[in-house]
């Protein structure tokens, strides 16, 4: 009898309609996204105990765990700047990261306000829609359906929240540092099928060694500038000279034209040459045009003054279109986890100051060593300094967690095609032993995040929300 019962509800409790479990919670979840998405959480200046990343991040973070609240879950805040929402029962802890903190907006792009979310065409309107807030929210979502249907839980479900997640993670480290780290988890902020490994990362400075100055020569470099931030290719580049200005214009525009740039030269006192190169995160550069060695390989064609001319001349000989280390012998690559990339992210001349850097970074597989090859590196005139490197992060692709999770997506998408690969950027995956990335992006569909008019397709994040449930369900439920 009691035998044939349990066989009966087992055999109910797998016939869960996922998707139709979803549509049951559609309304609740966007009155709910709504509602954070209208919270402008970009990092900010009222910095305070309290609100240590500013009142924004703070006020979505107490919002979304307000939910958890009020749909009868245990909640906690650590420290302020992180937080979580648990669910279930068991002795292993299962995690799932997500942000509520989000960049910064420049209004004036928006065709509607970024931070009052309005839907046309099926598609949600909001900064964080993407980046993190509509995939926190299937998470959290896929969690309270399960929850709500009754299902025997065999491990407890974190919900963790960070906010400042896009400007160092100091939420998550924070929150470590406090709480129990889970035994396996995921992060929805990234692209489906899966990301089960993240390249390592090491910055380093290529700087110049000034030398007392010799000979003669046209022009002296007296600056140049490119690039604010390591992990972007640099979109901008600007130099400026001393001298007398004889041809350098036609032989200015006549680079400009060759290379296919856009650019533009001013002279007065100083000649102010300009180019412009074309933007890409830093860990792809291979999809940029780098506006520094550009404008680099220019100035190498001058005669320029001695420190002027090995700063420019190693960046053109020794850096320029190689964003994989060819030329300085940095190259590596394998069949698992991909190349090396090396992106220029800032350029810094000033004689007066004597300082001439390149500031790179570099995502790399996990089995190569590339700090002990730059420390063998002897390059004329420049010295290489590591500034910081993080391990990569990996899950064997064969791994339960991995293929469990794929198979969910195959299944509810019939997305056979597209399969579990490795990324170059860092996501909160990291954060966890044992964690991968798993959407909400699908594959072949418009990648908004970071950028104006950021959107997300309700179609996606429903169908995002019942891969989720299903995935944490055979993952944590018995």
């Amino acid at each position: 009898g009691t035998k044939k019962i349990k066989k009966i509800m087992e055999g109910y409790i797998m016939n869960i309609d996922f998707k139709q479990e979803v549509q049951n919670h559609k309304e609740d979840l966007l009155k709910d996204l709504f509602e954070l998405l209208s919270v402008n959480s970009v990092l900010g200046t009222d910095i305070t105990e309290e609100t240590p990343f500013g009142s924004g991040p703070r006020k979505a973070l107490d919002l979304i765990l307000s939910f958890g609240e009020r749909d009868g879950y245990k909640t906690k805040i650590v420290e302020n700047k992180a937080g979580h929402i648990e669910v279930g029962e068991g002795e292993e802890l299962f995690g799932i990261l997500g942000h509520v903190d989000v960049v910064p907006v420049v209004e004036a792009d928006w065709i509607s306000h970024p931070f009052k979310p309005e839907v046309r065409d099926g598609r949600i309107y909001a900064r964080g829609s993407l980046d993190d807030k509509g995939p926190t929210m299937a998470a959290y979502y896929a969690v309270k359906l399960l929850d709500k249907l009754g299902v025997k839980w065999n491990k407890r479900v974190r919900v963790i929240v960070g906010s400042d997640e896009e400007t160092g993670f100091r939420c998550v480290k924070s929150y470590f540092e406090h709480e129990e780290q889970p035994a396996l988890g995921f992060t929805p902020d990234a692209m489906f099928p899966l990301v089960y490994a993240e390249k390592a990362r090491v910055t380093f400075d290529h700087n110049l060694i000034f030398k007392d100055e010799e000979g003669s020569y046209d022009y002296k470099l007296v600056e140049f500038n490119a690039g604010q931030v390591l992990n972007m290719v640099v979109a901008s580049a600007e130099a400026k000279l001393s001298g007398e200005e004889k041809d350098i214009k036609e032989k200015f525009e006549k680079f400009l034209s060759d290379e296919k740039l856009e650019g533009e030269i001013n002279s007065g006192e100083v000649i102010t040459l300009v180019v412009k190169g074309k933007a890409a995160h830093g860990s792809t550069p291979q999809f940029g045009i780098n506006a520094g060695t550009k404008l680099a390989e220019f100035l190498n064609t001058l005669n320029l003054d001695a420190n002027g001319k090995n700063y420019v001349k190693y960046i053109a000989t020794r850096l320029a279109n190689d964003p994989f280390g060819k030329e300085l012998g940095i190259e590596y690559s394998d069949d698992e986890m991909g190349a090396s990339t090396y992106n220029y992210g800032i350029f810094k001349y000033d004689p007066v100051e004597k300082v001439g850097v390149v500031k790179t970074d570099c995502r790399h597989p996990k089995n190569f060593d590339l700090v002990s090859k730059l420390e063998k590196l002897q390059e004329e005139n420049i010295n290489i300094v590591v500034t910081s490197t993080k391990e990569a992060h990996y899950v064997p692709k064969d791994d339960e967690l991995v293929t469990t999770l794929v198979d969910v997506y195959r299944k509810h998408t019939g997305d056979t095609k597209n399969d579990a690969f490795v990324l170059g950027g860092g996501t909160y995956a990291r954060c966890l032993k044992k964690g991968v990335a798993f959407g909400l992006l699908f594959p072949g569909k418009q990648d908004t995040m970071h950028q104006a008019n950021e959107f997300l397709e309700i179609e996606d994040l429903l169908l995002a929300t019942a891969i989720y449930a299903e995935g944490i369900y055979k993952l944590c439920c018995e």
